[in-house]
């Protein structure tokens, strides 16, 4: 009888105007809602700009609706009104992505300013997707920065020379051909070739050349590719296989070894050589590392890998002499790249860093050193020479005005050729000629103290900004031809995927869901660059899924990787 009357008065009571109460389990944490001028990209707010669920009979009886109207438009809530607003509305996708864009567009004014001052370089990046399709991107650098434009489908056209020549071209009309210094490029194919030659003979203005990155990891992949090397690089990677592959002796080298040993290098072969140079660097600890006691209890000591492994490290004398001498050859390359970047004005420094690399390999090898100077010859006079690059060496005062230089015939030729190619639109080439007899002799303003005591005090490009004005058509071909970069995108670590998505949804989208994607596209990548720090030398090792994406053999045995190093 109680429990009736109990009943009864719960179905007689007033049902107050609120949300009944969740269980614990349910009650969801207050989250932070995205607004428009977040500095963060339009793609993080995606998990909270989802579509509302479908609004239920059921759903509006459990939980009635209580709009904010009723509370701020109270009598009380009037009368304290000056405290109190109500709460912005939640941003929209679109309008997200629409601040993104205008963000982004107006930092590409900017830099667009900058190629008419300085020039630019424009990079054109190859790649190839899981699916083995090719795409390329396209970005300009500047001093200023760099800006991503667009990606384009080649898979069809990889072959075909016109339609090649054709995208080439509307890549320098967007840029603007009198705003182009150089075009940088990674694909060597035969076709690719062919076409940026008919490019430069249609416009005539500025040059093509490999990026020096490319070229030096291509380098690389040649001496990779020697029997003697590749021995040495086989048992390397059975080491770092064994180190990497199992969790006791992940463990032991972290006690033993006090760097790591994987090089996290985007560039494959550079990364390959890095590895191989810290190897050679970590042999003691890894010999105290094997002599540990731990290995017994552990069951290893009776294993037939840790005895191959522990023969290599601890009496293979043969395979660590032959890995130095490698190291010998491969580290002075490598280290090109590494002034490069360290340098704000790598213009004007390749020249020169290439030929100390070789002196180096020549004290290193000895008589070797023959073989080796003429891969280094191959690559380039094939790939990476140009007249941009024995110009930026004689327009930097650094090496210029050192006592006993003397420009050789290629040098000479390429600051003539320069002068000539790039001063159509921007200076006059016969008075830049002239004036480059004052720089060579030291005259004028170039002979004062402050002009001599800042040659290693300021970047070469405000050098001649401050003590170049008496001679400025020089002055505007040595800003143009050093503000420019030798590296083109890998540096930047950029992740595809959303280009590669982008095009194989492309057929399925209608116009409008294909310029949104476009929008999507190029907000993603130009923010991604805006706060980026290229470094050649990758990021942390401690991201360790960007060490497998590039030496993922190197860690366990891949069923593909056969013949790769």
């Amino acid at each position: 009888m109680l429990r009736k009357m109990k009943k009864r008065k719960h179905e007689h009571d007033e049902v107050p105007h609120t949300s009944p109460a969740l269980p614990s389990a349910q009650v969801q944490q207050p989250q932070l809602q995205p607004t428009v001028s977040n500095n963060r990209c339009f793609l993080h707010f995606l998990p909270y700009l989802r579509q509302p669920k479908e609004i239920t009979y059921n759903s509006c009886q459990l939980k009635p609706k209580v709009e904010a109207s009723d509370y701020f438009d109270s009598p009380s809530a009037k009368s304290i009104g000056k405290f109190f607003s109500k709460p912005a509305p939640e941003p929209t996708y679109e309008a997200v992505l629409q601040e993104q864009l205008r963000e982004t567009e107006n930092r590409a004014k900017e830099l667009k300013q900058e190629w008419q001052t300085s020039g630019c370089t424009v990079i054109v990046d190859s790649w190839k997707s899981k699916c083995d399709k090719s795409f390329v991107s396209v970005l300009v650098h500047c001093s200023k920065g760099t800006q991503f434009l667009t990606s384009i489908d080649v898979s069809e056209i990889t072959e075909d020379l016109d339609e090649l020549e054709s995208m080439l071209s509307r890549v320098v009309d967007d840029v603007g051909a009198h705003n182009i210094v150089q075009i940088v490029m990674n694909d060597v194919s035969p076709h690719m070739q062919m076409a940026r030659q008919y490019v430069l003979n249609k416009y005539d203005s500025f040059f093509f050349v490999l990026c020096a990155d490319h070229c030096i990891n291509l380098l690389l992949e040649k001496i990779a590719a020697l029997e003697h090397v590749s021995e040495v690089l086989m048992k390397a990677r059975e080491i770092t296989r064994f180190l990497y592959g199992h969790a006791l002796p992940m463990k032991l080298k972290g006690r033993y070894v006090q760097v790591e040993i994987l090089s996290s290098s985007y560039l494959r072969f550079v990364a390959v050589f890095i590895t191989l140079e810290r190897l050679v660097s970590a042999r003691v600890g890894l010999v105290q590392m094997f002599s540990s006691p731990k290995w017994v209890p552990s069951g290893w000591a009776c294993l037939d890998l840790f005895e191959h492994i522990q023969s290599i490290v601890k009496t293979d004398d043969e395979f660590w002499h032959a890995a130095a001498e490698v190291v010998k050859v491969t580290k002075p390359l490598v280290s090109v790249l590494y002034k490069l970047e360290s340098d704000i004005c790598p213009m004007g420094i390749l020249y020169e860093a290439m030929d100390r690399a070789k002196e180096e390999i020549s004290l290193s090898v000895g008589y070797e050193s023959d073989f080796y100077w003429c891969m280094i010859d191959r690559i380039w006079d094939g790939y990476l020479h140009s007249p941009l690059h024995a110009a930026g060496q004689m327009l930097n005062p650094r090496f210029f005005y050192t006592a006993g230089f003397q420009p050789d015939a290629e040098i000479s030729g390429g600051i003539a050729a320069c002068t000539i190619q790039l001063g159509k639109a921007h200076y006059n080439a016969r008075k830049a000629s002239a004036q480059l007899e004052v720089y060579e002799k030291k005259l004028g303003y170039f002979d004062t103290d402050p002009a001599m005591q800042q040659i290693m005090e300021l970047p070469q490009v405000e050098w001649w900004s401050t003590h170049g004005a008496r001679v400025p058509d020089l002055q505007t071909l040595a800003r143009r031809v050093l503000s420019q970069t030798c590296f083109g995108a890998t540096r930047y670590n950029i992740d595809r995927s959303l280009s590669e998505k982008l095009h194989a949804q492309w057929d399925e989208m209608t116009p409008p869901e294909q310029e949104r994607f476009r929008q999507k596209e190029y907000v993603h990548y130009n923010r991604v660059l805006a706060r980026a720090a290229p470094l050649l030398h990758g990021s942390s090792v401690k991201q360790h899924d960007r060490v497998t994406m590039v030496l993922h053999d190197w860690i366990r045995p891949q069923k593909h990787a056969a013949g790769c190093h």
